[in-house]
Formats: C-alpha cells, sequence, structure tokens
C-alpha cells in the first residue's frame, strides 16, 4: 500500500528516480517512454499494460500511440531485490540509498 500521496516526495524519501526516461519505480528500465518532438519533455506510453487483456483501451490505436498493446504489466520488486540493487548499484532508477533503508523495522 502506497502512503505517500507526492510523487516526487516518494522520489526524495525513496532515493529512486521520478523524472526522466527511466521514472516508473515498478517499471524500471524497461519504462516505455518517449521524448515529444516539439515540445521537448518525455512522455509516457504503455500504461494500457495494467488494463485487462480484453478490455477495449487495448486494441484502441487512435486515442493512445497507434499501436494496440498487448504487453502485460511487470512485477514490482519485493523490499529484498530493492535492497540488493541499491546496495550494487546494478539499476539506474536508484541513484542513492536513502536512510530509511538503514531503520530497524
Amino acid at each position: 500500500m502506497w502512503a505517500i500521496n507526492d510523487f516526487p516526495a516518494y522520489g526524495n524519501l525513496s532515493g529512486c528516480v521520478v523524472k526522466g526516461y527511466k521514472a516508473c519505480p515498478i517499471c524500471g528500465d524497461d519504462t516505455p517512454s518517449h521524448r515529444l518532438k516539439n515540445g521537448h519533455k518525455i512522455c509516457y506510453i504503455g500504461h494500457r499494460k495494467w488494463l485487462p487483456i480484453n478490455h477495449p483501451y487495448r486494441r484502441q490505436r487512435a486515442a493512445f500511440n497507434g499501436k494496440p498493446e498487448y504487453g502485460i504489466p511487470p512485477e514490482p520488486l519485493t523490499g529484498e531485490e530493492v535492497l540488493h540493487m541499491v546496495e550494487n548499484g546494478d539499476r539506474v532508477c536508484w541513484k542513492k540509498k536513502s536512510i530509511f533503508f538503514d531503520l530497524e523495522y
């Protein structure tokens, strides 16, 4: 369950990158992002993969990026996997180790 209601605050507290091409903490390196040609901003596509397989939005092309969505959502990481990635620097998403990793829970 998420308790932080502000996405930038989530990045500050967790040490996870929440902007740029790899901004999704769930997708990580597989974040589907695209830089807009005229706006020079990064937009995130592929979010329809969290819808049910038979949802009509998955087949709509014109309303989204011109392609149907057939992908499945990635599995969220466990706490042990996140800690391993932070300690070993395996993932671009985790730029720093937050002090909250050192607290005893």
